[in-house]
């Protein structure tokens, strides 16, 4: 593999995923796989994470390898709980500390997917410990873990290595009663290209999913109930269709390959801003 130029790009490089047990982040991380890195994945829940690497382990993209004397297992995995602000820093570091071995073997690539309950709220209910909680996990979270990557402890800086947050196209183009969402969205956006700064030359850029069919969509019911939800979103699109994690996780991947790419935000969304 090593001798292909373009798959081989990011072959034995580490990638940590935050939210990757589920939805776009676990197919992030399965993507990871078949490209050739050595994957971490996070999650708030023991279950989830357990569930999760289990899958992984038994997906055709997992070669059960390991690199840096047996000390980096191809695919591990860890808890953290990104959910309150005044711990939310203690937590990364505990997670770095433990996936980096203290900062022995660090990671070249950061995707931030992990996620909580939509904050929806009118503009008439808005209170400031309101939007704190809506910003809490989406955007406060991944500045801490910004803070930390910064000095080079847990993190390979350099042209060749990236970080990737979420975003969602509601940012741009929010229905009613989004404003809140659509803020910590746009914070997010701005904290992209801050960053793509204060830490060149590495690479920081963002991820605008449009509507993607995850486990979240279990929530709309069932049978008719589920069509007629995801019939909603296909004809806000411009092709007709509902995006797949699959197909929404090549947008990371290619956030880690390009290596001329930085302080962008990528919408992959069906052409719902045309629509």
């Amino acid at each position: 593999m090593s001798g292909l130029k373009y798959t081989s790009k990011l072959a034995d490089k580490r990638v940590l995923i935050l939210g990757g047990t589920s939805g776009i982040g676990f197919a992030v991380a399965e993507a990871s796989l078949e490209a050739g890195l050595l994957v971490t994945i996070s999650s708030s829940s023991e279950p989830k994470l357990s569930k999760a690497l289990d899958r992984l382990r038994s997906s055709a993209a997992y070669v059960p390898t390991s690199v840096a004397g047996g000390e980096i297992p191809r695919l591990t995995g860890f808890t953290c709980d990104l959910s309150d602000p005044s711990t939310v820093e203690q937590s990364l570091k505990h997670l770095l500390d433990q996936a980096t071995l203290e900062g022995r073997h660090k990671f070249d690539h950061v995707v931030f997917t992990a996620g909580d309950a939509l904050a929806l709220m009118s503009v008439g209910q808005v209170t400031p410990a309101g939007y704190e909680r809506a910003a809490a996990v989406r955007f406060m979270a991944p500045l801490m873990l910004a803070k930390l990557l910064s000095d080079g402890t847990y993190f390979n800086h350099g042209v060749r290595s990236s970080i990737t947050l979420t975003g969602g196209t509601n940012t741009e183009k929010p229905i009613p009663g989004w404003a809140v969402v659509a803020a910590v969205g746009g914070a997010c956006e701005g904290l992209v290209r801050g960053l793509a700064v204060d830490l060149k030359p590495t690479r920081v850029n963002l991820v605008n999913p449009g509507a993607v069919q995850t486990e979240l969509f279990d929530g709309f019911g069932k049978g008719e109930q589920l069509e007629a939800v995801l019939d909603g979103f296909k004809k806000g699109t411009l092709t007709g269709t509902v995006g797949q994690p699959e197909d929404v996780a090549e947008a990371y991947l290619y956030f880690m390959r390009d290596k001329f790419v930085t302080g962008r935000c990528l919408s992959t969304d069906g052409g719902r801003l045309l629509a």
